[in-house]
């Protein structure tokens, strides 16, 4: 037969309430680290400094660069079909 928490005598409450806190705690831990992780995931994807990392140059004009994210512009189709390697571009 199970025991209501009203009908638990006091040690049994102190027994209680101290595997609550442990528990409580351990939560409060996995989720602090869980929080650590996920911000030096963010720090180290570069994520939260503002700005983003440049992986390909333009070969005629080095101030023209696209990070490999979003539509694929017209130079560096060019360049493709050129022949050269996007690994050409990363490193002008």
């Amino acid at each position: 037969m199970k025991k209501t928490i009203e009908r638990l005598n006091w040690d049994e409450l102190l027994d209680l309430y101290g595997r609550i806190s442990k528990a409580l705690d351990a939560c409060e831990t996995r989720q602090a680290a869980a929080k650590a992780r996920s911000m030096a995931a963010a720090i180290s994807k570069g994520a939260g400094s503002g700005t983003k990392r440049v992986s390909y140059f333009n070969p005629a004009n080095r101030a023209v660069s696209w990070n490999g994210r979003g539509r694929c512009p017209n130079w560096f189709k060019v360049a493709m079909a050129q022949g050269r390697t996007p690994e050409e571009l990363a490193s002008l």
